[in-house]
């Protein structure tokens, strides 16, 4: 919710660190999928401009679950 439970400060730069993670690997993901459907699209015969793509957001991620814990395999 946008806020950290614990106050010390290398905790806190760890979370933010893996926020920042996530929010990337959720920027490229989208960026990928929306990629493919406009390709998609255009293959159809749809016409999408590129001004309208501009006012696309790649920050959607109702198809993820932001909050819980993630285990990479990584130790």
């Amino acid at each position: 919710q946008g806020e950290f439970a614990t106050g010390q400060y290398q905790e806190i730069m760890n979370k933010a660190s893996c926020l920042s993670l996530v929010s990337n690997a959720v920027l490229y993901w989208n960026t990928l999928k929306i990629n493919d459907i406009v390709e998609e699209l255009r293959s159809q015969g749809e016409v999408i401009d590129d001004e309208t793509l501009s006012h696309i957001s790649l920050l959607p991620f109702r198809h993820l679950v932001p909050h819980g814990t993630y285990f990479t395999g990584l130790l």
